[in-house]
Order: structure tokens, then C-alpha cells, then sequence
């Protein structure tokens, strides 16, 4: 279940989050989609045990494969700009098939990168939960009580950049250090 697969990541990158908030749209338009090449790599939180490997994918995109304990989770992400903001747009890896009646959604995480320090952070679900139950439009909730943003591209776009400074619009970073390279041993 595709659906599933972007919890897991949610879960492993965010291991507090215990309810999702997820995008039908994503949040970069294909001519606003950015590749930066010090992205690619290995990575590890010291914190929780998460690695993540970052690989080229196709058409400006990235491949991870996120690693806890036992779990590997395989996606694909995109990078974009909305103003000032730096954005990851994850979904399920391109080029599966989706199962009939589930949907392909979009995780959104803010990303800062310095050097050898990737910090990600995800929309926060208690900031989000408060304006799907106020009936902000554009952002409901479902059964499982997840928040699903249903805003077209560009809105959600201009809804971030118009929020972004706004207190707990995003949850605490997860920070990933990059993985040295091993070198080989001397002949």
C-alpha cells in the first residue's frame, strides 16, 4: 500500500508524528523544481537511528532509501523553492503502479543544508489539525484524524510562503549528518 509506504517515512524521519499531514498536490511546479548535488549521499540522525541514502533520480529528482532497524523504505523526492522556503516533496517511488482506490500523496518537508548537516523538518500536525477543524479551506481531515490539504499547487505554494514565519507551521528538524565515505585501505 502506497499510502502506508509514506507513513513509514513520516514515522521513521519524524518519530514523534503520530498522525500525518499530507498533500493531494504537490508543492513544486514542474519549472520550479530545483537539484542540488550536495544533496546526494548518505546521511544518519544521531538521534534515532534513521539513515537515509540519497541517490539521482529521474527528471531532477532524487531517490531515498530510508533505513530503521529492519525497515527500508524506498521514495522518490523533489526539491523547490516557494520564495525564501527550501522544500522536499516526497511520494512514493516513481515509476510503481498505485493500487486501484489509493492515492499517490505528497509528504512536505522543510530542508535546510549546510555543508555536511541536512536538516528536515515536516509540516507540524498540531498546527495543521487546528485549521482542518476550524474548516480552513483547503486543509481537512480524514477518519484517521490525518490532515489532508487538498489546495491546488500554486495556492499551497503562496499559502507557505505567506506562512512560513508563522509559529509552529513546522515541527522541529530532524538533523541527518552525512556519512564519510570510507576510504580504502592502503595497498
Amino acid at each position: 500500500m502506497r499510502l502506508v509506504r509514506v507513513a513509514i517515512l513520516l514515522a521513521l524521519v519524524l518519530p514523534s508524528a503520530a498522525c500525518l499531514v499530507v498533500g493531494l498536490q504537490p508543492v513544486y511546479e514542474p519549472e520550479t523544481i530545483a537539484f542540488d548535488p550536495g544533496l546526494l549521499g548518505d546521511w544518519a540522525s544521531d538521534e534515532d537511528g534513521v539513515s537515509v541514502t540519497i541517490e539521482r533520480g529521474e527528471w531532477h529528482s532524487y531517490h531515498l532509501v530510508l533505513s530503521e532497524r529492519e525497515k527500508t523504505t524506498r521514495l522518490s523526492a523533489r526539491m523547490t523553492r516557494a520564495g525564501e522556503l527550501l522544500l522536499l516533496d516526497v511520494t512514493p517511488l516513481d515509476g510503481t503502479d498505485v493500487e486501484p482506490l489509493q492515492l499517490p500523496v505528497h509528504g512536505i518537508f522543510r530542508m535546510t543544508l549546510d555543508n555536511d548537516v541536512l536538516s528536515v523538518a515536516s509540516l507540524d500536525y498540531d498546527h495543521f489539525l487546528e485549521l482542518a477543524s476550524r474548516g480552513e479551506p483547503g486543509f481537512g481531515l480524514d477518519r484517521r484524524k490525518n490532515v489532508v490539504i487538498t489546495l491546488q499547487t500554486a495556492e499551497l505554494r503562496r499559502w507557505l510562503e505567506q506562512h512560513a514565519a508563522d509559529a509552529g507551521v513546522f515541527s522541529t528538524p530532524t538533523v541527518l549528518k552525512r556519512i564519510a565515505a570510507e576510504s580504502p585501505p592502503p595497498p
